[in-house]
């Protein structure tokens, strides 16, 4: 999996137009996916892949819509957000992986938005051409209805032109509450807690209101793992045992996730004399047994994770994980992802991780991805072994 792919350019043309539905766009983007080489690896990695490929894809075009805001770009983003919700849908809010994504998407963009009657000025000065607050009052409102009322068929037979004019022009908006969402964060270890009597203060812009949010609403502090990553590139250097240590009993999560393919990228563990290998193999080894750990009910004992504390936790492991099947699955779709990365990127040999990837193939073969990236492996090899053979 490349964490930093986008959706293709047949893709995003899928998505642009302002008179098509959310539900009909959603459907020509599956056929622009449909239509490219079954073999092309995103396919390969589920809705997962595809929802990190979506994501990347609203930073663009974000970024974009600030400077050449236009009907195509609201229709992109409109339709990305819209798709993004559906894929994810099924996953409680509290453990959706784009929860914090849209929490901060809607307190980033509150931001932007003039007064109403600044914005209703604006429109008639305009004469029909798209503002990038106008875009991100249709985001704005998109991302409070599909939180508060989780259902995203609301949108499936509305157009972005139809949003803009609920939105936009009508004025239309909901009264929302952002803190109860950051608690979830909070209570996640996704942000560091901050109790504040405020905390679930209203973020709304409805006519009466006169503006998005008199207050810019308050942005939580990230938890303290940006901070430990830093401490822990010094220690590889000062103190490499403490650093493997920590670095080999990580969380399942994006972030370490991610940190780990970079400190391979970078070849940052080489720079220190470290081998790379039997540090990816101790950290699957540890999240296999986490992961074995969550399919027991709270409170188990298990003697594996004696001493052991994550970064910016307590170290109580049944208060920093969940518990059950739906908790195993998303823990071995994440490590599955992370381990197809680095042998697409060639970071490492399959055969430096062979016991942990049969483990994972015969432990959860229950789970469709398993069974998917059991296939991937098996292709690989036999692809390796045809290429060397004689001609």
């Amino acid at each position: 999996m490349d964490i930093s792919a986008t959706l293709t350019a047949d893709e995003v043309a899928s998505l642009s137009g302002s008179e098509r539905t959310c539900e009909a766009a959603t459907r020509w983007l599956e056929d622009a996916d449909a239509a490219s080489s079954p073999q092309h690896p995103r396919r390969e990695g589920g809705s997962f892949e595809e929802s990190l490929r979506l994501k990347n894809t609203l930073d663009i075009f974000e970024e974009q819509a600030r400077t050449q805001p236009s009907w195509e770009l609201l229709s992109i983003l409109v339709n990305c957000e819209y798709k993004l919700y559906v894929l994810n849908q099924a996953t409680p809010l509290r453990h959706n992986p784009f929860l914090s994504h849209w929490v901060e998407t809607i307190q980033r963009l509150s931001k932007t938005i003039p007064q109403s009657g600044r914005l209703i000025n604006d429109i008639l000065r305009k004469g029909g051409s798209l503002s990038t607050s106008e875009i991100n009052v249709v985001r704005i409102e998109l991302l409070k209805s599909l939180l508060q009322f989780r259902s995203p068929s609301q949108f499936a037979l509305v157009t972005p032109r139809q949003l803009y004019t609920n939105f936009v022009e009508l004025q239309q908006s909901i009264s929302f509450e952002i803190g109860p969402y950051i608690q979830m964060l909070e209570e996640e270890g996704i942000y560091e807690r901050t109790p504040s009597p405020n905390q679930g203060q209203e973020v709304s812009r409805g006519p009466s209101a006169g503006t998005v949010q008199d207050t810019a609403p308050r942005r939580p502090k990230l938890s303290d793992f940006q901070q430990w990553k830093q401490e822990v590139l010094s220690r590889l250097e000062s103190e490499p045992e403490t650093a493997i240590q920590e670095l080999t009993h990580l969380p399942i999560g994006l972030s370490s996730l991610d940190f780990l393919t970079t400190l391979l990228q970078d070849n940052m563990l080489e720079r220190f004399s470290i081998d790379p290998a039997p540090v990816v193999s101790d950290y699957i080894q540890h999240a296999l047994r986490l992961t074995e750990h969550m399919g027991r009910p709270p409170g188990t004992a298990d003697s594996s994770f004696d001493g052991f504390s994550m970064p910016g936790t307590n170290g109580n492991v049944d208060e920093e994980v969940d518990h059950g099947r739906e908790a195993q699955t998303r823990a071995v779709k994440l490590l599955l992802l992370f381990i197809r990365n680095l042998i697409r990127k060639a970071l490492l040999p399959p055969e430096a991780i062979y016991f942990e990837i049969q483990e994972i193939c015969v432990r959860y073969v229950w789970i469709k991805e398993v069974r998917d990236f059991r296939a991937f492996i098996e292709e690989g090899i036999h692809g390796e072994q045809a290429s060397t053979q004689p001609v």
